[in-house]
């Protein structure tokens, strides 16, 4: 009777026995790393042209981003524009320069348009908010690759040796005073011959 009592006492319900439930816990996986970004950008007028130079590199331990291709973002209000940049390096990361919106340069490398402006007939005239003007001030710009990052990138201001718009022309070249009048040798010559004739002449001819 006592060995049955003692197999009755194992097997009776909620008898623990002096087991841990710990070591039955489901597996609870460790938490995992959000991706993040080191993003840095600054604008700054060279040769007329707004240039735009950033630097992003993912830190993503745990493979989580959807996405390894760089944009900068423009925001203001309802307007929004989207610069596309590049695809991250195997290192995971891409730094470079770009122009600003709506600007362009030319062969030379000095910039030929600039947000803000339009040639119209041959005139630039200056638009306001219009061809990307809005992005020169108040806008939120943030460097996205998947997350993102809000860089304090902001337009950068004309300089007298940097003009970041169409430069006034040249004032043209005064004309060259007017030569003199060439002296009319000939006719003072003749002059000269008759007055030579008229006062001289008749002397010689009484000292004859």
């Amino acid at each position: 009777m006592a060995g049955g009592a003692a197999i009755a006492l194992l097997l009776a319900p909620g008898a623990s026995a002096g087991v841990d439930d710990d070591l039955y816990a489901p597996y609870q996986p460790p938490p995992r790393t959000e991706p993040s970004l080191n993003a840095s950008a600054f604008a700054e007028c060279v040769d007329d042209a707004p240039w735009i130079t950033y630097d992003v590199t993912l830190i993503d331990p745990d493979g989580l981003s959807t996405s390894r291709d760089a944009s900068l973002v423009f925001a203001k209000g309802g307007e929004r524009f989207e610069l596309p940049l590049g695809t991250l390096g195997p290192d995971d990361r891409l730094a470079g320069r770009v122009l600003w919106p709506a600007a362009a340069v030319g062969p030379d490398g000095a910039g030929s348009a600039w947000p803000g402006w339009l040639l119209e007939d041959g005139v630039w005239r200056d638009v306001g908010e219009a061809n990307l003007g809005w992005t020169r001030s108040g806008a939120v710009i943030t460097l996205e690759v998947n997350p993102a990052a809000v860089v304090a990138a902001s337009y950068p201001p004309s300089t007298p040796g940097c003009v970041l718009g169409p430069r006034p022309e040249a004032a043209p070249p005064a004309p060259a005073p007017a030569a003199p009048a060439p002296r009319k040798k000939v006719r003072r010559l003749s002059e000269f011959i008759e007055r030579y004739r008229l006062e001289k002449f008749p002397k010689l001819l009484s000292q004859l």
